[in-house]
């Protein structure tokens, strides 16, 4: 009898777990500031590449060495861009098939914003490049004005006006994110700080979260559970499209390629391809 109540007690907790998770709200306020707003929650993944910051910073002339100098879609973030939850799949990976234009990925887990910041500094001339930027999840920022002069300072210095803003596809309601959570259902309505990306970056920004929920399960041929109807009012992406044994933030292979599908999408549209 024991046994059996410990296995109800572990299974009730995997479905919480699950879920969306509830916590107090946070006030809509783009200056808010958080002892935590410079929290790396991915630190422990750890991921150094060739890319990375740590990288640059020891071999100085390697990212401008590898810039072709030739129409390229570059790819800045951090582990969601890198492809972290996945089997190896990512989004720069579909969004090359969808395209047909060289796609660099320039995604390294762990980094702030600050650190994707400088290491697009150190490409060098990107005036002939396509930009797709998420950036931010990592800290790097204080409140939400300072993240978005570090946005139009990666897009000043690349030298190009064709740039998409991928605005962060974390679960409103996962109180371990970084942008401040909320209980309210927000469904697709836009949190406070997608409301605060759109006013300043216009048709630029692609919302991801939202853009998964409505149409990341019919990409890839999933049906659409009561779960996820309920998780979708609440605005939080469908757990078919997570790696939830991870965390809220990053997703699997269909979450990723369902994400190459929107950027493609918004790329159409401001004519990009």
């Amino acid at each position: 009898m024991k046994k059996e109540l410990i296995v109800m007690i572990l299974a009730a907790a995997v479905v919480v777990f699950s879920s969306c998770r509830a916590g107090t709200e946070m006030p809509p306020n783009q200056e808010y500031e958080s002892e935590e707003a410079g929290y790396d929650s991915s630190s422990e993944i750890g991921y150094t590449n060739e890319y990375s910051y740590e990288y640059a910073t020891e071999h100085p002339a390697y990212l401008e060495e590898n810039n072709m100098n030739t129409e390229e879609i570059n790819c800045w973030g951090d582990s969601i861009t890198e492809g972290y939850g996945s089997d190896g799949l990512t989004y720069p990976d579909v969004l090359e098939e969808l395209t047909g234009i060289p796609v660099r990925n320039l995604g390294v887990g762990g980094e702030d914003s600050v650190d994707i910041l400088k290491r697009s500094a150190a490409y060098g001339s990107q005036e002939e490049d396509i930009l797709v930027i998420q950036m931010g999840d990592n800290g790097g920022w204080i409140n939400l004005g300072q993240l978005i002069r570090q946005y139009r300072k990666l897009i000043s210095k690349a030298g190009t006006d064709r740039y998409i803003i991928i605005s962060s596809t974390d679960d409103p309601n996962d109180f371990e994110q970084i942008w401040g959570y909320t209980t309210e259902p927000v469904g697709l309505e836009n949190t406070w700080y997608e409301e605060e990306f759109e006013k300043e970056f216009g048709e630029h920004l692609f919302n991801g979260r939202k853009y998964l929920i409505e149409h990341g399960l019919q990409i890839n041929g999933l049906r659409r559970t009561e779960t996820d109807y309920m998780r979708a009012k609440s605005g939080c992406i469908s757990l078919q499209l997570r790696n939830p044994w991870i965390d809220n933030t990053h997703l699997n292979e269909a979450g990723y390629t369902a994400l190459a599908h929107g950027v493609y999408e918004k790329g159409k549209e401001l004519g990009y391809w």
